[in-house]
């Protein structure tokens, strides 16, 4: 299980790692169950960022892979269905990524407001690395 903590350092993690690269971004972590444990906008960033932010996190850690890959599981079978049945949202925008702890998937991580969606990509797998989670995806 993913706690507040370890949410709130990720989230510090991929801020610090946008300030020194000047990005205006919103960060957000949410649980397997599609719904956010934290979220964090900074100063300047567009106020579509945390929709985006959130919506990378609910899919990478529903489907236990990076926000732009395509999965074969059928949403309706994973523990996100109820999440997204009542209005979470999913994206196919890169920029998020599972969060990995002993093999096991406990959450996801999502940027938006990066320049590009590549940039958003490399503040996650930072903040990912910076805190010892892995981010190598669960095969399928």
């Amino acid at each position: 299980m993913l706690t507040l903590e370890e949410a709130n350092r990720v989230i510090a993690a991929a801020l610090n790692y946008a300030r020194e690269h000047g990005y205006r971004v919103s960060v957000s972590v949410c649980d397997t169950f599609g719904y956010p444990i934290a979220h964090q906008r900074m100063d300047g960033a567009l106020p579509l960022t945390p929709h985006y932010s959130i919506a990378k996190a609910v899919t990478s850690a529903g489907f236990g892979i990076p926000s732009e890959e395509e999965s074969r599981a059928e949403l309706p079978t994973l523990p996100i269905a109820l999440a997204v049945g009542t209005g979470m949202p999913l994206s196919r925008l890169r920029g998020a990524i599972p969060l990995i702890q002993n093999g096991k998937v406990v959450g996801g991580i999502g940027v938006s407001g990066s320049p590009s969606r590549e940039e958003d990509k490399d503040c996650v797998h930072h903040a990912v690395e910076a805190v010892g989670f892995s981010a190598t995806p669960r095969q399928q």
